[in-house]
């Protein structure tokens, strides 16, 4: 039998509580109808959570053995992860059709890079081809995600305060496991003998973190979201007639070279 650092374990507890927390807030509040993937993947952390503690606990933090059956854990918790933000993303951009089907694409060529580069990577470095494929996915899939984030931003899209932290927090996750990562492979392998541990606990402390910024935007009502006029009345358009106009062009053009049926108010 293993045992886990005592830094490891009291970060796995704060992070099981915080979970827990976020996990019973989208129920109480009503959420899982409206971010059923989300639900899932904070779901799907927990689970993983109590899976990687039996497995630590029984084979040790830095076997081997204990690697192997952590990493296609991962594959798991990856996908859930890019199809819950996926889902935040459209809650945003449903009722532009055109932008949202260019965003969605935007993700779908994130995921294609990411299978491109583990092929490359396992001829590579066959030896780190699990890391590399891990940091490649969050680095794709963070470029994805802050772009579409600065179309929202770009054109002025009405965004929750909710949806905005849920998206964000996916953002400042992925980055930090790309640096973390990087950092890992880099600097820390090679001059400090407890680097898996400090790799583990700097992830760790960052998804706490992400955790109770989710906990705390959960707890206040998503506020009515009615299908937007990409055309307002004129005394909107006398506010903002250059935001208004750009979101209307950007949709239009992309609703009639993606072939989509967009419903106009």
């Amino acid at each position: 039998m293993g045992t886990l650092p005592p830094l490891i374990l009291l970060l796995w507890a704060i992070g099981t509580i915080v979970q827990l927390t976020v996990l019973y807030l989208v129920v109480a509040k009503r959420r899982v109808h409206t971010l059923p993937l989300f639900f899932l993947y904070i779901a799907l952390n927990l689970c993983q959570a109590a899976f990687l503690f039996f497995v630590y606990s029984h084979y040790g933090f830095d076997s081997p053995a204990a690697g192997q059956l952590a990493w296609p854990s991962e594959q798991i918790i990856l996908t859930a992860q890019a199809l819950a933000a996926a889902e935040v993303l459209y809650r945003v951009l449903r009722h532009y059709a055109g932008i949202w089907a260019l965003a969605w694409r935007l993700i779908a060529a994130a995921a294609l890079i990411v299978i491109c580069y583990v092929f490359a990577s396992v001829k590579q470095l066959p030896s780190w081809k699990l890391m590399i494929a891990n940091r490649g996915f969050h680095l794709t899939f963070a470029v994805a995600l802050i772009s579409c984030l600065l179309l929202v931003r770009f054109y002025a899209i009405p965004i929750d305060p909710l949806y905005k932290a849920l998206m964000g927090g996916f953002c400042v996750l992925s980055c930090t496991i790309v640096v973390d990562n990087t950092l890992f492979e880099a600097l820390f392998l090679r001059h400090f003998p407890n680097s898996g541990l400090i790799w583990n606990s700097l992830v760790m402390v960052v998804f706490i973190g992400v955790q109770m910024v989710w906990a705390l935007a959960l707890r206040h009502p998503v506020r009515v979201d009615d299908k937007p006029a990409l055309l307002p009345p004129a005394t909107y358009d006398r506010l903002s007639p250059d935001v208004n106009s750009r979101l209307r062009d950007l949709n239009d053009i992309l609703s009639r070279f993606l072939r989509l049926q967009v419903l106009r108010p």
